[in-house]
């Protein structure tokens, strides 16, 4: 496996800012998602500087810990007598313009520092603007509290107009993870997606000299798999008003629910705590709120979803069967109780295949730039489209089929039309066009149907080159 896969964007960035006289760089994203690895791939074309990563704990220690990293980097003389940030920040500014050579530092889950000194934003600051002028002075802070961090250079506040780069990283797409196994089928790596999702340190467990199945019983189900109690980790080290309510919201998710009142009545909680809980699990990441295409913004006719496909898996491949696999192999819970019900859990995985093709440009050949793309559906639930796309003036209505990966026939088609003459706003219009998107093709009789009719196709080869 390739030791750095598909970050190139985001290390360029990085590596431009790196070679200005000085920068100041805020990376966040979700945890597990890569932050970690691409500083460290950054800082490994420039020796000598310090990356000091943060925990929970006091200030007192935690500045202990940094100035031995400040040492170990060659910055400050080991045992250096200090004992606050402001100082020990000072003081490498000094020694760095001393020996005549940049500071470059790094600060990761710098959260932890903020919550253990209050006072760190502001000493940032005053570092950032005394010194940047007088060595090349280059600071990157990285962490995954998502609010903290996107609110840190808002107006108001100490850092307010200082940065020069604001990245978040984001999990990877279905296109940059089946990267993690280049030599599979694309039927195979759309799986590894709905079951693996987008996260990089997830991926990383992927073997690709293994099957899909053999994969998922080493990293994920096996009781002593790398990734066996990887949501509960996640869900521990986040700070939450309640580990167990949120746990209850995301298995319901997990497990199908989508509409406000089936997650509340399936998680047993009241409407006001689930609409409180699912708010802080938007705020971290681990979901989100899909909102009808052409709804406002604050439309009541959402529904949710885990945010990647991982979680998912979790609640419903691990989750269920915890008591199971402690005494029966990983390989026999997979191919009794997991790989029946896989091509099912892949529809709405398909799904967002589609859509994060669409809005990447799949279709735009044919229609030109795409502005929107979301799913429609009736409030009584009885019509539903899969994607409703807007490209300028011209609407695209999508048909998203898996079907194990097999190929779509005419009744894809005519499902699609029926529900398209239900749309309260596109039923009946001449000027709307019709999409078929599927995981393995389409039979020569849709072929033939859609070339006489002008109806758009987006088959394998368009969603995996």
């Amino acid at each position: 496996m390739p030791l750095f896969i598909d970050r190139d964007t985001e290390l360029a960035a990085l590596r431009a800012r790196f070679a200005r006289p000085s920068s100041f760089s805020l990376v966040y994203g979700q945890r597990r998602v890569g932050k970690t690895w691409l500083l460290q791939r950054l800082l490994r074309d420039h020796p000598g500087s310090a990356y000091f990563l943060a925990d929970e704990s006091t200030s007192r220690h935690l500045l202990a810990r940094f100035l031995a990293d400040l040492a170990a980097a060659g910055i400050l003389p080991a045992g250096a007598g200090i004992d606050d940030w402001g100082t020990a920040l000072t003081f490498a500014c000094q020694g760095a313009a001393v020996v005549g050579r940049p500071l470059r530092l790094v600060l990761d889950e710098c959260q932890y520092l903020f919550a253990a000194e209050p006072a760190l934003p502001s000493i940032l600051q005053r570092i950032w603007d005394e010194h940047r002028e007088r060595i090349g002075l280059h600071l990157v802070l990285c962490g995954s509290a998502l609010g903290t961090l996107a609110r840190l250079g808002d107006v108001g506040q100490p850092l307010h107009g200082r940065f020069d780069l604001r990245l978040r990283l984001v999990p990877f797409s279905y296109r940059e993870a089946a990267l993690f196994a280049p030599s599979w089928s694309r039927a195979e790596r759309f799986r590894l997606y709905g079951v693996f999702g987008g996260l990089a340190r997830h991926l990383a467990e992927v073997d690709p000299d293994r099957s899909l199945a053999e994969n998922a019983c080493a990293a994920i189900l096996d009781p002593l798999a790398p990734l066996h109690e990887a949501v509960p980790d996640l869900l521990r080290t986040e700070h939450l008003s309640s580990r167990p309510d949120a746990d209850a919201l995301l298995a319901a998710i997990g497990q199908g629910e989508t509409g406000f009142n089936a997650i509340s009545s399936r998680a047993g909680l009241s409407q006001s705590r689930t609409d409180y809980v699912l708010k802080e699990l938007l705020a971290l990441g681990l979901i989100v709120r899909v909102t009808r295409a052409g709804d406002r913004e604050g439309s009541r006719y959402v529904r949710y979803r885990c945010a990647d496909p991982f979680t998912e898996s979790w609640y419903r491949f691990v989750r269920p069967n915890r008591g199971a696999l402690q005494g029966t192999p990983a390989e026999v819970i997979w191919r009794e109780r997991i790989a029946p019900g896989l091509e099912n859990r892949m529809g709405p995985v398909f799904e967002q295949v589609a859509r994060q093709a669409i809005v990447s440009g799949a279709l735009s050949a044919a229609v030109g730039a795409v502005d929107a793309a979301a799913p429609w559906w009736s409030r009584d639930g009885q019509t539903e489209i899969d994607l409703v796309v807007t490209a300028g003036e011209t609407h695209i209505c999508c048909e998203c089929k898996w079907r194990g990966g097999g190929r779509a026939d005419l009744d894809a088609l005519r499902q699609l039309r029926a529900h398209v003459a239900r749309h309260p706003g596109l039923g009946g219009r001449s000027d709307v066009r019709l999409c078929l998107v599927s995981g393995g093709g389409f039979t020569p009789r849709v072929v033939q149907v859609a070339d006489g009719e002008g109806v758009l196709l987006l088959g394998p080869e368009g969603l995996l080159p």
